[in-house]
């Protein structure tokens, strides 16, 4: 099943935060800001600010859906280098309300049990 976010990735604009977002680099922030105990958001948000800023009253509904973008492609790269959710905090600096905060460290995901 397709997400909303998935879709996203797909319009002009989803595929210039994309490229914000997934630059190799950006792992290593969102990483060390984990670590520190802040959203992992917070190290793209100087980055995509003026994507973001430009829908924040011309059209809020996709200025919703490009925030929901952003965190939903920074928890796939971290859980893609198996990091999981400590919490949640506020996001600095007011374009984000909430975001996750991650494992500072990758985590090994536990084995599940079978019940037959």
């Amino acid at each position: 099943m397709t997400t909303p976010s998935e879709v996203y990735g797909h319009t002009p604009r989803g595929q210039r935060l994309a490229a914000i977002i997934n630059a190799p680099a950006q792992y290593a922030e969102y990483r060390a800001f984990s670590r520190e105990g802040f959203p992992a958001v917070t190290a793209v948000l100087s980055l995509v600010k003026s994507e973001l800023e430009a829908l924040r009253h011309s059209d809020r509904r996709e200025f919703d859906a490009a925030k929901q973008f952003v965190g939903w492609a920074v928890g796939i790269i971290m859980r893609a280098h198996a990091h999981s959710i400590v919490g949640r905090s506020r996001v600095p600096g007011g374009l984000f309300t909430v975001g996750a905060i991650w494992s500072g460290e990758p985590t090994v995901n536990p084995v599940v049990s079978r019940a037959v």
